[in-house]
């Protein structure tokens, strides 16, 4: 909250979502004094219901995503948002660091940057970091916003943006975000390849496509012997 609350651009609003939280986190939001902050809460403790409550009550044209856990640099929506602009592109990321529950710096991770090499890697692993992103909300609401997942629903979402060849894709090649790593996250999680495996296969049928029917079989295989 404070890495948003302190951006060099300051014409936002912050929509918190907390979702079947137990602990103190209502009482401790309440306590920053800020009129760009809106908290709501639900009780339905299921991720993709929860991003697209908080996009339909967003009032903005643009969003920035970012995990209750993890730190923004002070000039990542400045940065965004002009990128995104200027470019006309409709979904933005970046590369991150990886940080451990004490903030510290344990990696960095890369990403492919422009529109081709996004599409092409979107069959190898998930080609955009989701807590870095930022994109246009019409172009998300446009195919429904995020449909499937327990633990991959951006992977699913970025595969059905791509079927449309106008969506532009990119990742700023600097670290924005610090994504903290920690045990109970998803990445490298036998259900997440569960459940992009099925993207595969949906998509090797609705597309008529050999090459996710491949990708269908090896995510099975990563399923089964992760």
């Amino acid at each position: 909250m404070e890495s948003i609350l302190s951006q060099s651009f300051v014409n936002f609003e912050i929509v918190v979502v907390m979702n079947c939280v137990s602990d103190q986190t209502a009482s401790i939001l309440k306590k920053f004094d800020d009129t760009r902050i809106r908290l709501y809460e639900t009780n339905i403790c299921q991720l993709a219901f929860n991003l697209n409550y908080g996009l339909v009550m967003s009032r903005g044209d643009y969003i920035a995503r970012i995990d209750s856990d993890d730190i923004a640099t002070y000039d990542r929506l400045k940065i965004q948002l002009n990128t995104i602009k200027n470019n006309n592109f409709d979904v933005v990321g970046s590369n991150v660091n990886h940080i451990y529950e004490n903030d510290k710096t344990i990696g960095r991770k890369s990403y492919p940057k422009n529109n081709y090499e996004i599409r092409k890697s979107i069959l190898y692993s998930n080609p955009i970091s989701h807590p870095s992103v930022m994109y246009r909300k019409n172009t998300i609401l446009g195919v429904g916003g995020y449909m499937n997942g327990l633990v991959s629903e951006d992977y699913d979402l970025w595969i059905r943006l791509m079927r449309d060849k106008s969506v532009k894709f990119h990742n700023i090649q600097k670290e924005l975000t610090s994504y903290r790593i920690h045990k109970a996250q998803s990445m490298g999680n036998r259900l997440a390849y569960a459940e992009v495996s099925g993207y595969f296969i949906r998509e090797a049928i609705y597309q008529k496509s050999i090459v996710f029917f491949f990708y269908f079989l090896v995510s099975i295989f990563k399923a089964i012997f992760k």
